[in-house]
Order: C-alpha cells, then structure tokens, then sequence
C-alpha cells in the first residue's frame, strides 16, 4: 500500500504520479523529509502514490551498500509490469513538481538516468524494462550484473536531464529540480553515527528547514486518519505485559492537579481509589472525538509499527491536557525506536508543539536496565515563577560578542554580560584558580546563572569555572570553536568555516548566528542624499583585511579595485566602498588607483560617521572580500546580489606542514569521485575528527565552505545572482539554534535508571 497525496476534489483525471523509494530503517528522518518535500512542491490537482520499498522478502541486503540497492530493479514487477514509474533514493529531497519528470518524453527508451550505471533516479518504462529488470533478478543478481545488461541493449537508456538529479555540490540554486546527498559522512541527519564521523554539509539547510517545517506542522507521512498498512493488524495482535503506573508518575500528576487518568495499553492498575480512570484500545486513539485527560499512561508503543508511532504520540499529547507517561522497550533494529536516543528525540520533537505538557519516558534498554527520563520544565518553571538567568561572557573579537548578544536577546530571557580577560596559554581548565578568576573576569559571583553563552578559546575556560562553582547548576554553550573537549559543553553552535564534527551536541548552521541591521529612516536620509549624485546601481565593496590564512595585500587590493571597476563601469553603475579596521592603508591606497568608475570611499575611523548599515539597506548590490564570514552574511541577508573576492592564501611554515599533512591523510580536499561529488570519508578521516574533537588538533579555518554555503559566485557573475542561501533560510537556521538552546534548560533530565 502506498502513501498516498491525493488530488483536490473536482480536480481533472490525469495518470497517478507512481513513486518508488527505495528506503531502509535507519533512513526514517530522510525518508519522512523527502515525502514532505514532495508535497511542498507537487501539483494539488494530481495524485501521487508514494511506494515504500524497505526489507522486502527474498532479498539478501547483507551483499549490498546500503539497505535497498536492488529494489530498483524490481520496481517493472511491483507496478504491474504496465505505465511509468519514477525511482528515487530515500537520501534526496525534490525541489519542484516531481510530475514534471514523469510526464516528459521518452520517446524509445525504456528508462532515463543521468548514466546508464547511475540511477537514483529513473524514469522507467515498466513493461520495456520488465525483460531486463524484474523481482527475480532483483533478487539475484548484482547492481553491477543489471546496469549492464541494461546498457547492452542499444536505445534502451536515454539521458536524463541533470537538473532532476543534483549529487551534492552539483546543485544550482533556482535551477536544479532534486538534491542528492550522496556522501555519506556529509547527510544532514546523521544516519548512522556508528559508522561515520558526521561533518557539515554546505547545503544542509535545504533538507534541515524542511524538517524544521514539518516539525512545527505536526507533519507525518502516516496519520490518525490513514495509518500504515499494518496498524490494524498489529493491533489486534499486540500482546504486551502488563505494565504498573509508577507511584513518582502519580505524585508528580498530584502535582498538577490531575486526577483523571486514561490508560492506552495493557496495565494492571487501570482502576485507582478516588481517580476517575478511563481504559484505550490503540485503534480507539483513531476516533476524533476523544476527550482530554490530565495524565496520558501508554504502553506497548514498541509492538506496533514504528511508522506509526509518531502519529500515536502526537495524539496522546494532543489528549493530555498535563502529562504525558510512556512505558515501553525498544523498537525494531535501526528504526525511529530502535535506541533510547531515538525515542527520546521523538518525544522532544512532538512535545515541541505542546509547550505546556510534561512527559517522562520509562524504557527498557537492551541490557534490561529500565532508562528514565522526566521533561518537567512547564512544571518547574511554574514554581519558580521566574524565567532562567543567563550571563553573556564577552570575548575578544566584536563579531563573536554579537552574535552571543543576538543569540541572549531572541531567547528571551534575563542576561548580563561580564567582561572577561582571562588569556590561557592552552586550555586547563582545572589549573584555574579562584585569585586568577577573579582578575580575570571581575564580577563572577553567587547567585550563579541557569545559562553560559561564550565563544572560542579564551572565554571557554571562564565557562566550565562558572559551571564547576554552581556545582554542575549552569549549563554551558559555546559558539564556534572552543577548542576544548567539544563532550565538555551541553551545545556547541558551529558553522562550517570550523571544520567541527558533528556529534549528538553539535548544531550546525550554515552561517554565523547575524541579525539584519536596520538604520534609523533619518540615517537613511542622510546616507541617501551623500550618494544622490552617484550614477545606479550602487554597488557597496565592504572591504576586510588579512585574517589568518587569509591575506589582503597590495596585489590583492589592486585586482580587487580593477575586477569591481570593470564589472561595476559594464552596469554603468557606481562604487560605494567601505573599509574596515582590518583594511590597511596600503591596501585602500593601491585599491582606489585600480578604480576607474564613480565611487564614494569611507575609511574607517572610530570617530567618524560609519556608512556601514546605511550601506546595507540601500546598496543594490555587493562586492565583499572572502575572509569576512559577517560582512557576506550580512550583505546575503539583505536578499541582494553578492560577488566574493576570495583572498590568496599565505601560510606560514607550521601551517603549510600541517596542511600538507592533512592533505596527505586524505582529511581534506580529498579527490573528487567518478561523479564529480566528495569522496566518501575514509578510516583515517573518522580517526582525525575524534583528535578535533577533543580540542587536540585545531583545523584551519576554510571560509570557502562559507562561500558555498551562501551560494555566492566571484565577480562579475556574483552581481547578476542572489545568494543561493535565502534570508528566509538563515532565519529558519536562527530558529533553529534558538530552540536548541532553550532545550538545553527545558529540555528532559535523566532519572535514576533501575536493573529490571
């Protein structure tokens, strides 16, 4: 049975766009993402039939890559050997009308693909390939054995048209129709972290914002109305042990006024003294007119197909008006709930949703241990009758305080910031002592904060001493790159100039954690009326200046000046330049001689009235130098052109020994395969990020993942192009660490766990 999108009512009968998605357990979150995806950009006149291929019978997956390999070639059999069909990996998500590929012509050919051996995505003509591609030798033969039995015949294949199959940096904003995240070790959602050491995908937020989406929808590919295939059977076999409510589960509903308890399951205890008790079937959950409880209890959860319990779960937190209690072991091998981690990820991502309910998760490991979580911040928060206290430690560097400052504004919650001098020679923590502290960072004292923001190296260990004085009470998060034990802080916000690996606390964003900058209307007027006399467009050149490996010379300032000039005098346009008080005056001196167009010069000074934000807001366009992550997000956020100026880069001799070495071991700027994508991370490559990991090796900064991240071209193409990554994008990407960081206070704690 497929997972249908049917057709708005009255719509004009046209063929079903058919499906195949060849998917496995552990690839639930791509595969949820990608059904999503497609209803984002389908035709609501069309139906659509989503057919799931994972763990068929009579398949042996052991010989295969990956779970699904050969179902492909089953898919002529499984649709009736008759009509289209469309095969896809799970691992990508459609960027427009999917029925757009189904309908094109085929002419003589019995499938497309971008290569007769590369199809993760096919059009097939199910009765021409049948003789070739069937169950049988699905079944029995290899991927290799069936692309080339396939290429033997003349005609057979044709050519599919790349924008329908993007692999990773293949992909071209407004112009590519599918993302294929091919490598491996690069997928957003982090699959199988037991094999791969995660790194950070400069197109991760395409697939991220769509979950984060279909989050905040309540989105699930199964519903209350129309569940899996096997719901109802699974439900009239569900044969569980009983299960007793907890006395702390009462207590803590005591706690919340709730004395009308509903059971969903098999318990032994479903009738309590002075309690108003009702008793659920699982398919009763299915009727919409249910009425609310205080206190939700359900297990058994694990028996029934992981596919559903999502829905399931929404629903009993939908029925609860206050708490939530889930007694359950663990799901099918790889499946949503088929680890602790999982389940408890499932359970924070619908409770999302429900801010006002609390929950706590009782589940049997596979040790027999039973693991206990409680999420009660509604509950605390309620008693305390005040919001978290957070402490902002500023750093060096005024775009990291920014950012720490932006990220303490949007939570919402009380901050101070405290100044801090502290300047290690290395990290050690544990060297720290209460004098040197007290130089260091004056006003660090009792009552302690709830929250810890810092950034990079030198605030790092002002925040783990601020942790070890609350007696483990504050929690810690840091932005960037600490360069400490990345397991020592409860999150890390990064960004992919860093290098980080991605590990369970580890939020990756595509750019720095950057506000829009809004002038005054009466700063504007002033900017405005300065450049009247200049010819449009207005293009703003923001200038930086050398950064670690990064280097803004003469030369460079030169061939920045003439490059803008040219492509700026072909527009009839105008230069607006801005320096910086990294921009040194030999540069804006050799920079200024190149121009040959109109233009208008700011040199910074801290005295002077700086043009920067004005800049922004009325700029059609912009040139920025590479080296400035902050100054290209923030000419990408204003929704305007970008060109980059990437930098030269000059290392020292440390640094060219280690880049060579890194290059030798493969960890970076590893050759590109067959196919022009990443090659796949190798043994070497894992053992290297658990050495960054624990703040042993620090990585060179590469803003060049930066620049791809944002979708900026150099100049003169980067004029005539918006930056890939949208300002709706980078907003979704803020969200995106803000509730992170809320979780890391509201989020569950660990009760103690008990040997059953």
């Amino acid at each position: 049975m497929p997972i249908v999108l049917e057709a708005r009512a009255g719509a004009p009968e046209q063929p079903a766009v058919r499906i195949f998605l060849g998917t496995e357990p552990a690839q639930y979150r791509a595969e949820r993402i990608f059904v999503y995806s497609l209803e984002q950009v389908r035709n609501p006149d069309r139906r659509y039939e989503v057919y799931r291929m994972t763990r068929l019978p009579g398949f042996d997956e052991s010989r295969w890559r990956t779970g699904f390999t050969n179902y492909r070639f089953a898919i002529p059999d499984l649709s009736g050997r008759h009509g289209r069909a469309i095969y896809n990996d799970v691992d990508q998500i459609y960027t427009a009308d999917p029925a757009d590929l189904f309908d094109q012509p085929m002419g003589e050919h019995g499938y497309l693909a971008l290569t007769p051996n590369d199809t993760a995505v096919t059009l097939i003509d199910c009765e021409r390939m049948v003789e070739v591609w069937n169950f049988e030798k699905a079944r029995c033969e290899s991927k290799k054995a069936l692309h080339a039995q396939a290429a033997e015949k003349p005609g057979l294949w044709g050519q599919l048209d790349p924008i329908w199959h993007a692999r990773d940096l293949e992909y071209e904003h407004g112009r590519s129709r599918l993302l294929h995240y091919t490598t491996l070790h690069l997928q957003p959602w982090r699959p199988t972290p037991e094999q791969y050491s995660y790194q950070i995908n400069p197109y991760a937020e395409y697939f991220l914002s769509l979950e984060q989406a279909a989050n905040a929808k309540g989105y699930e590919p199964y519903t209350m109305a129309s569940p899996s295939p096997d719901f109802n059977a699974a439900c009239q076999t569900l044969a569980s042990p009983a299960a007793s409510l907890p006395s702390d589960v009462l207590s803590f509903a005591s706690a919340l006024s709730g004395n009308d308890i509903a059971f969903v399951g098999h318990w032994t205890d479903v009738h309590k003294d002075s309690l108003a008790t009702t008793h659920y079937r699982f398919e009763q959950l299915r009727q919409p007119d249910l009425p609310s409880h205080d206190l939700l209890a359900v297990s058994g959860l694990e028996h029934l197909p992981p596919e559903d319990v999502p829905w399931l779960v929404d629903r009993l937190f939908r029925l609860s008006r206050s708490f939530v209690y889930i007694r359950t072991g663990l799901g099918t091998d790889e499946s949503l709930i088929g680890s602790i981690k999982g389940w408890r990820a499932l359970l924070r991502r619908v409770s999302q949703r429900y801010p006002d309910r609390c929950w706590q998760l009782d589940c049997e490991d596979g040790n027999g241990t039973l693991q206990r979580y409680l999420a009660d911040f509604p509950l605390r928060s309620r008693r305390a009758e005040a919001l978290p206290r957070v402490w902002v430690l500023l750093g060096q560097h005024a775009g990291d305080n920014a950012q720490l400052v932006a990220i303490a504004e949007s939570l919402g919650w009380p901050y101070e910031c405290k100044e801090t001098r502290f300047k290690p020679a290395k990290y050690v923590p544990g060297a720290l002592l209460q004098g040197k502290m007290a130089q260091s960072a004056p006003g660090l004292a009792a009552p302690w904060p709830d929250l810890v923001l810092s950034s990079g190296r030198r605030t790092a260990p002002v925040a783990h001493w601020i942790q070890r004085r609350s007696e483990g009470r504050s929690r810690l998060v840091v932005v960037g790159r600490p360069r400490a034990p990345l397991s020592s802080f409860d999150l890390v916000l990064t960004t992919p100039q860093y290098s980080l690996p991605l590990r369970d606390n580890v939020v990756d964003l595509p750019v720095p954690f950057i506000q829009n900058q809004i002038p005054s209307d009466q700063e504007l007027a002033v900017w405005k009326e300065r450049f009247a006399h200049l010819p449009r467009p207005w293009v703003a050149m923001l200038v930086g200046g050398s950064s670690i490996p990064y280097e803004l010379d003469k030369a460079a300032g030169r061939t920045l000046g003439a490059q803008a000039s040219a492509a700026v005098k072909a527009k009839g346009g105008s230069l607006l330049i801005s320096t910086s008080p990294r921009t040194a005056e030999p540069v804006t001196q050799s920079l200024l001689q190149a121009i040959e167009t109109p233009h208008w010069c700011y040199r910074f000074d801290k005295g002077s009235d700086n043009p920067y934000r004005a800049l922004l807001a009325l700029a059609d366009a912009f040139i920025v130098t590479g080296e400035s992550v902050s100054m290209l997000t923030e000419a990408a956020l204003t929704g305007k052109p970008v060109a980059v100026f990437p930098l030269p880069v000059r290392r020292h001799f440390k640094a060219r020994v280690h880049h060579a070495l890194e290059r030798k071991l493969g960890v970076i700027d590893r050759v590109a395969g067959s196919r022009g994508t990443p090659r796949q991370q190798n043994k070497t490559g894992r053992l290297y990020d658990s050495l960054v990991e624990e703040g042993l090796i620090k990585r060179e900064r590469r803003i060049e993942e930066v620049h791809v991240a944002l979708g900026l071209l150099p100049l003169p193409q980067g004029l005539d192009q918006m930056p890939g990554l949208s300002p709706a994008l980078m907003a979704t990407s803020r969200q995106r660490a803000i509730e992170a960081v809320r979780a890391v206070i509201t989020g569950e704690r660990a009760l103690s766990a008990n040997r059953i």
